[in-house]
This record gives structure tokens, sequence and C-alpha cells, in this order.
């Protein structure tokens, strides 16, 4: 007995291209729209990891008689790139993980900006290359937490400041102008505000009120 044909008509070349442009057109409508979730999801994840920053800086204050660390600024140096590096006395005394390299002896990497931790700034003292160098000047905004307004002042007398401390990171786009503004971190046109564009993402403390976050 012969076995019935099971031949069957197998796909044409033309076909074949049609399937492969056609699953390349939806990959190139998909991918844009993970990255800029795979984006909004990351920023949620460092708006958390601020928050808590905050509080260890809170704890380190109540600790230290109200004062808070002093501001690292290197030049000149291996360590230039980091600037504002987020403080080593937290990790020392046990408030953050400690790490074990350069610029990152806090163990807090910013995940926009992978080998540097979160930056920190306070109107207070200032190390430069680890020796003293009076005091950080902050520019503030006159109308924070908006933070819309191109009207502000520097300030580098802690106690009168309207803001006792800041964090930040770099957000998605680093080097972008937005992230590497002149008046970054307190302006509001260096804020990282919606996907696919750069800037900061920030937390504060206010002076005589709650910590307050980017939008």
């Amino acid at each position: 007995m012969r076995c019935p044909s099971t031949n069957r008509p197998a796909f044409t070349l033309i076909e074949l291209l049609l399937v492969i442009a056609l699953i390349g057109l939806l990959a190139s409508l998909l991918l844009p729209a993970l990255a800029r979730a795979k984006e909004k999801a990351r920023a949620v994840k460092v708006h958390a990891e601020l928050a808590g920053l905050g509080l260890a800086l809170e704890m380190y204050s109540d600790d230290h008689d109200n004062q808070l660390p002093p501001v690292r600024v290197n030049c000149n140096t291996d360590l230039a790139e980091h600037w504002c590096q987020f403080p080593v006395e937290l990790a020392r005394e046990g408030y953050l993980p400690q790490g074990d390299r350069p610029g990152l002896a806090a163990h807090m990497v910013d995940p926009f900006n992978p080998g540097h931790t979160y930056k920190y700034a306070t109107a207070g003292p200032c190390l430069l290359n680890d020796s003293p160098a009076g005091n950080h000047r902050l520019w503030v905004p006159d109308d924070l937490p908006a933070g819309a307004s191109t009207n502000g002042q520097y300030y580098s007398d802690p106690l009168k400041s309207p803001v006792r401390w800041v964090v930040w990171s770099l957000g998605p786009r680093p080097e972008s102008a937005r992230s590497q503004h002149p008046r970054v971190p307190l302006a509001g046109e260096s804020w990282y505000r919606r996907t696919g564009a750069g800037g900061v993402l920030v937390r504060l403390a206010l002076r005589d009120g709650p910590q307050v976050k980017s939008p």
C-alpha cells in the first residue's frame, strides 16, 4: 500500500521576506516604548533611593548636633569627576554600605551614572581635595519647592539657606545640558521631567519644612 501524500506548499522567498520585514517593523515600534518604560522604572527606583538617603542624612544630623557632612569637591586629581560625591562619613559610621573604589567610599551608585555615587550638597563646610576650603555655595531659586523661577541667590551660611541639604541623580543623560546646568541641582529648568530628555532627579530638605522631590 502507498501512503497518502503529505506534501504541503512551502513559503516562497517573497513571503519569507515579508514576514521578516513585518517582524522588524513591529520591533521598531515596540523597542522605543520598552526603552521609555525601562527609563521610567529606573527613575522610580532613583526617587525611592534618594528618599532613603534623605533618611540617612537626617539620622546622621540627629546624632551629630544637627550638623551635616561636608561637601566634597576634587580638582586636578583622579577624583575630579567625582565632584559632590556622597558623604563618606555616612558609610564610615554605618548609616550606609561602604564601597572600596575611589569616589565610591559610600556605596550608593547612581543607576544613571555607573561608577559614580549620587550627588550631595549643602550650604556648609566644603573639602577641596580633602582639605578645608570654606563653605560650599548653594544656589537656591526664590520659589522653592516649585523651582521654576530663574531668580535666586547663592547661600554659603547654613543658618540662612532655605535648603538644608540636597541629593540628586544626574539622570538618564548625565552629559546633557540640563544635567550639567550651571545652577544644578535646584534650578527647575535642570530637572528631569519626561522620558527621552535629560535632567536631574532631586530630593531636598527645606530649612523649615519637609523633604520634597522634583517632579
